[in-house]
């Protein structure tokens, strides 16, 4: 996992904001793709574990930046 030692202070200041903007652009991004009605299963199925993957990462991350 790319942010795996965030917690133990990888990442602090702009730098961290950087990627919490970026998760957070990743998530926007795959809700956008997930609202096409044509979407084929396996794409769809892609973006919802993309999304989860998002998700978990901005939770720690958002951890990291309260402590």
């Amino acid at each position: 996992m790319r942010y795996r030692n965030v917690s133990r202070g990888a990442l602090s200041g702009a730098a961290l904001s950087f990627v919490i903007d970026s998760e957070q652009r990743v998530i926007a991004h795959c809700d956008r793709l997930l609202g096409a009605a044509d979407l084929p299963e396996p794409d769809r199925a892609r973006l919802l574990r993309l999304r989860g993957e998002a998700e978990a990462r901005l939770g720690r991350l958002t951890f990291a930046a309260a402590a």
